[in-house]
């Protein structure tokens, strides 16, 4: 994709930030459900904080009736989010949902993209091309993608400039999403980062006590309430699959049992992060390590969505010389392989009445298309490493 045809999507992705902030904040214009974004939700739980009751967000019938009341949907959706990320919620509830919502996506996609071209013209326009339809839901929903993969390409820059101090408060940062961020901080502790590790535990301590300051101790058994009741769930099958992108997803939605399916996760998980041990204690290229580590870092829980893969940007980005020294067949394998990660989600979701009933919607195909991309990736870059070391 040349920078001509980018910026003209990015344009038309603009105007759809515009016009999806119109039908969250006036649903009734577009004949929606007034819940019909995940965004609705973050403000939702902004209101409460606000209110003092944002402990009733990670209690499931407590949070339902509440949506309820305030909004007459009945669309529900479990929060599980660390309670530091409902800081910033609080500070967005008062624009009120539809101008919350442009603020947050605006400002969090020029993030994303800034962060992206520190690599250069050519990784950021050739990660981003690959990583359209996790930008596409992303923006159709209201969540936070753009915000990690920024953030994680700010850390990579940082790191890469061996602005440790700064990296670390980034590193903290990102443990709002923490089954994504966490490989960054055992690459940091393998590479003997640790003076960003240190910077990063500091910074989320005083989120955290911050947190208890404004919420109160007990939000914390609150909080570990929603991720039991959310695994729950994931386990009996109620979550959207084709929407998710985890090897564990993959097997539950081709009908293997739940334990079977774990299994497999777990596996992948132990190879991920074995081939990031590998590359740490070979000393490769830092570049190559932190791709690595958000590479694993995307299947260390079986919980994560489409848009998440918008993090793929960064770590494509990063890894891209080593790309290039793949032959074409295997390159167009893992463009294939991105796009369908974070695209398959999109497809059925736009394609949900055409797809019922044939069982593709059911599916979840993005979870064999972020395999395979890892797969790919890490070939790659330990074939860069080889011919270096030679």
């Amino acid at each position: 994709m040349s920078k001509r045809s980018l910026f003209l999507i990015l344009g038309l992705l603009v105007a759809l930030i515009c016009l999806t902030a119109l039908r969250i904040g006036a649903p009734e214009l577009f004949g929606v459900d007034a819940v019909s974004a995940d965004y609705m939700i973050f403000h939702q739980v902004g209101e409460l904080a606000n209110l003092g009751r944002v402990a009733e967000a990670y209690d499931a019938p407590a949070f339902k009736a509440y949506q309820l009341e305030r909004t007459g949907s009945s669309v529900f959706m479990t929060w599980t989010y660390p309670p530091h990320f409902n800081l910033a919620l609080q500070v967005l509830a008062p624009l009120g949902v539809g101008l919350g919502y442009f603020v947050f996506t605006t400002l969090s996609l020029a993030f994303f993209i800034w962060g992206l071209f520190r690599f250069g013209s050519d990784a950021a326009v050739w990660a981003l091309s690959l990583t359209m339809p996790a930008m596409a839901i992303n923006l159709l929903t209201g969540q936070n993608g753009f915000l990690t993969a920024g953030l994680m390409a700010l850390f990579a820059g940082l790191a890469l400039a061996q602005r440790s101090r700064i990296a670390g408060l980034v590193l903290g940062l990102l443990t709002y999403k923490p089954h994504l961020g966490l490989s960054l901080g055992l690459a940091a502790l393998l590479r003997g980062g640790w003076r960003m590790v240190a910077v990063a535990c500091v910074t989320l301590l005083a989120l955290l006590a911050l947190a208890t300051l404004l919420y109160g101790p007990d939000i914390w058994p609150a909080f570990l309430g929603g991720v039991k009741t959310s695994g729950e769930l994931l386990q009996a099958g109620e979550y959207k699959f084709s929407r998710m992108i985890t090897p564990f997803t993959l097997m539950a939605s081709f009908g293997f049992a739940n334990a079977s399916a774990m299994a497999v996760h777990v596996v992948w998980l132990l190879i991920s992060f074995g081939v990031l041990t590998w590359g740490c204690l070979k000393d490769w290229r830092l570049a190559h390590v932190i791709s690595l580590a958000i590479l694993s870092g995307a299947t260390l829980s079986p919980y994560a969505y489409d848009y998440d893969m918008c993090v793929l940007a960064p770590a494509l980005a990063l890894a891209l010389p080593a790309i290039q020294g793949l032959g074409k067949p295997a390159r167009m394998v893992l463009g294939a392989s991105a796009l369908l990660a974070g695209g398959y989600g999109l497809t059925t979701a736009l394609l949900a009445d055409q797809l019922a009933g044939s069982g593709l919607g059911q599916l979840s195909l993005g979870g064999l298309g972020l395999m395979l991309t890892q797969a790919l990736a890490f070939y790659a870059m330990a074939r860069a490493e080889a011919a270096h070391i030679a």
